[in-house]
């Protein structure tokens, strides 16, 4: 029984590695301009962070009610900060950012989730408005908005929208595909598809669109293997700070806390701005 378990833990710590491969290969151009050594170290730690990752994220995303605990010590800073998960993912992608925000003293942190199989992105956009709406209400001030992946995205078409806007101080994305992601073609289900490059989400009349008028930062890792190519992982608007982080996987940015700090401090930047 121990090594069918064993056997499992290492399947899974491995799962992201052909896709880290992949990635490599697609993106070459970009590497080959830097060291080898330096290219070797990013892609190890890649792998060991996209694989850790992998096994927290199965292990925990069926128990949804670990969300509920609450921190034996609440940070003191009361600002209003909605979270929204990735492709896939539900709740349990924050558990460790929360109790991370929470340590850097931001314990308001609302998670938010859907299913992945069963909506459209339209429908999403919809939905996490309301829920806006409802926060922006029990709170009585402006929510700060932090999305990992395709959550990114719902959170910039979600405060696209002059009244929503007006509820919403600043965008955090980390890891997002704002181009799209060619592993879409993989993709189960019609949301997970319509992540493709060439969909209507990012090309024509009816692509995503992203508030004017508030803080926009995205969260980037150098070895992403989810999006692919590594441009996509840039907005195609001037006016988003883009902010790199260390050598790490998709979902390793989400229980990074080198990422931790980078949400916090940005979230202090938007507070700062928005009282001032």
């Amino acid at each position: 029984m121990t090594k069918i378990i064993l056997l499992i833990v290492i399947i899974i710590f491995f799962l992201p590695t052909p896709l880290l491969i992949l990635a490599t290969v697609l993106n070459w151009k970009r590497i080959k301009t830097k060291p080898l050594s330096q290219n070797a170290v990013k892609l190890v730690r890649a792998i060991i962070s996209s694989g850790m990752s992998m096994c927290i994220a199965i292990t925990t995303r069926p128990f949804t009610f670990l969300d509920k605990i609450q921190p034996v010590k609440k940070g003191q800073n009361k600002v209003p900060i909605l979270m929204v998960h990735g492709l896939y993912h539900n709740r349990t992608a924050w558990l460790l950012m929360k109790q991370k925000l929470n340590s850097a003293n931001y314990s308001n942190t609302t998670t938010w989730q859907y299913n992945s199989f069963t909506t459209s992105y339209p429908e999403l956009i919809l939905k996490l408005r309301k829920e806006i709406i409802r926060l922006h209400n029990e709170n009585n001030c402006k929510i700060i908005l932090v999305g990992h992946s395709l959550g990114g995205l719902v959170i910039s078409g979600a405060s696209n929208n002059p009244e929503i806007e007006k509820m919403v101080s600043g965008l955090i994305t980390i890891g997002t595909p704002f181009r799209g992601s060619v592993l879409a073609l993989i993709a189960t289900g019609h949301l997970g598809r319509s992540l493709h490059p060439s969909s209507s989400l990012f090309k024509g009349n009816n692509k995503i669109l992203y508030p004017t008028k508030i803080s926009k930062t995205a969260i980037i890792s150098p070895t992403d293997e989810m999006v692919i190519p590594w441009q996509n992982l840039e907005p195609d608007t001037q006016d988003w700070k883009i902010i790199r982080s260390p050598a790490l996987g998709h979902v390793a940015m989400l229980y990074s806390r080198k990422v931790a700090a980078i949400v916090a401090e940005r979230i202090s930047k938007i507070q700062s701005t928005n009282d001032s």
